[in-house]
């Protein structure tokens, strides 16, 4: 590790009695909470916690549409040193996942450092300073020594730019952007998307709908749910003995982590798996056009794998059509499809995922010397174990490029992002600037992506998980575990240091500028 002098004399001259924080953090989601929680374990209470909405949960918060549900089982899907007793059954739904979240902020008392709506439209690196400056929606501004992005993937709709959108006469809502003042009951609804928030949505629509019109561009892999209840016997069991409860937890990591991952990287266990899959498509549906409608003909895992218990049946319900003719335009009276066909409906719901390339860079990022990480990012988006960006000292992803394992929680791969996160503040402390050489996340990346050419995403479907080029950015080539090991500890040789002058590291740390 290179240590470096940072010449910063007139550091403090414009500053006066403004307010410098120790860590800003993005974000009030798992990710941006768990930071806050482990941050005061650091004994670091000078941070402050910024959530562009106006809850806890991220996510949780955003997503209400009904059926909202996640496809990890509870057990996993919370903190590893937080475990739950009562989750009501094997996959939590979206209101108890955020009343989950909300209860570890309580418990750990980190709402005090939480501001809510508090949209940051801009990131700039002071290079007189060696702060980064967060600018505000109302037009304030915030300095701190290290930003934390804890934004997660799932915030930013992606909505196809269809045209004839503004001419259409009935309601048009996105699964994020749900109206829960809108009433469904006997109007008709289209549906366009047939993937994961699909699934979970369409039943549900179903059951009140005059008639559901479900637009499949391509039909997905689907396996049962078989989502259960957790008995009230089970969970005083695991409220009296948390060491079960952890046990548990470890054997559905270890199932998904070794059954579930060998999937991505054995081609012969996965054409074994993927026709076992479409024998269950096949027993489920009655009608043989439709069976071929909905069996994929791209191997199992290239495309995300869908669970579900009931999507299927809602399906052949008689007042639910499937159109597997893509939307082509919005008409005044509904759903124009590619065959010229048009399908008439009251709402239009968009079941059209995220923008999860964009969300890395919903906020405009200037580092030092301007350059920007839309510059740093033109050709393809990279990061230093995708938490690290050479050029951007003190700024970490928790979240980044190419930190999605698809067959573990979330949560976890955030835990494990966070300790090693945390380890580079604490090395870089008030008065260093740490930033990871660029021959070290190149040489990083170079291993990622040969190992990423060997999965099953790179086998010639089309998916969010890679660009039109084919280049994936937003998967982790290797297991759980794997990402754990990577993330255990700083390797300060891949880093150069540089320590500010005393003028920078005595200006007065308390809160905000404004």
């Amino acid at each position: 590790m290179n240590v470096i002098e940072l010449n910063a004399s007139t550091a403090g001259s414009h500053r006066r009695k403004s307010e410098v924080l120790d860590v800003l953090v993005i974000g009030a989601g798992f990710s941006g909470v768990c930071a806050a929680i482990k941050l005061l374990e650091k004994g670091i209470t000078n941070f402050r916690l910024f959530e562009k909405s106006g809850g806890i949960g991220g996510t949780w918060w955003e997503n209400v549409y009904p059926g909202a549900a996640c496809d990890i089982p509870s057990h996993l899907y919370c903190y590893s040193f937080e475990p739950n007793p009562n989750w009501s059954k094997l996959y939590p739904a979206q209101a108890e996942i955020q009343a989950y979240i909300e209860h570890c902020a309580d418990k750990y008392g980190i709402r005090p450092y939480i501001e809510f709506d508090a949209e940051i439209k801009a990131l700039v690196f002071e290079d007189n300073t060696g702060l980064w400056r967060a600018e505000f929606a109302d037009g304030r501004r915030v300095h701190a020594r290290h930003v934390v992005n804890a934004s997660g993937g799932l915030h930013k709709p992606s909505i196809p730019d269809f045209e004839g959108r503004a001419s259409f006469r009935g309601a048009q809502m996105h699964t994020a952007k749900w109206d829960q003042s809108y009433d469904f009951a006997g109007k008709r609804l289209a549906v366009i998307g047939s993937a994961a928030s699909a699934v979970q949505l369409v039943p549900e629509l179903a059951k009140v709908a005059k008639h559901l019109t479900v637009f499949q561009r391509t039909p997905n892999y689907i396996v049962p749910r078989l989502d259960r209840p957790y008995t009230e016997a089970r969970k005083r069991l695991f409220a009296r003995n948390p060491w079960l409860m952890r046990l548990y937890r470890w054997l559905i990591f270890t199932r998904l982590d070794v059954y579930v991952f060998p999937i991505i990287s054995n081609a012969k266990i996965r054409a074994r798996r993927g026709e076992q899959v479409k024998q269950y498509i096949r027993s489920q549906i009655a009608d043989p056009a439709m069976q071929q409608a909905l069996e994929p003909d791209y191997e199992l895992g290239c495309k995300r794998i869908l669970l579900s218990d009931d999507f299927y049946q809602a399906l052949q319900r008689d007042n639910v059509e499937l159109v597997t003719r893509a939307a082509a335009r919005i008409a005044p009276e509904g759903v124009v499809a590619v065959d010229g066909r048009l399908h008439e409906a009251d709402v239009i719901v968009y079941a059209t995922g995220f923008d999860l390339p964009g969300h890395q860079q919903s906020i405009p990022i200037t580092g030092p010397g301007g350059r920007t990480l839309a510059q740093a990012w033109a050709d393809h988006a990279e990061a230093y174990r995708g938490a690290s960006v050479a050029g951007f000292p003190n700024y970490y992803l928790v979240t980044g490029p190419n930190t999605g394992v698809g067959t573990t929680s979330v949560v976890f791969m955030a835990e494990q992002s966070l300790r090693w996160i945390l380890e580079c503040i604490e090395t870089a402390g008030n008065d260093g600037l740490l930033s990871v050489k660029p021959e070290a996340q190149q040489r990083y990346n170079e291993a990622l992506h040969a190992a990423l050419a060997t999965r099953v995403w790179a086998t010639g479907c089309k998916s969010w998980y890679k660009r039109a080029d084919g280049r994936i950015e937003t998967l982790y080539p290797h297991n759980a575990r794997s990402f754990a090991k990577q993330m255990r500890q700083v390797q300060l040789a891949d880093f150069e240091l540089r320590r500010k002058r005393p003028a920078v590291a005595a200006v007065s740390s308390l809160a905000a500028e404004r």
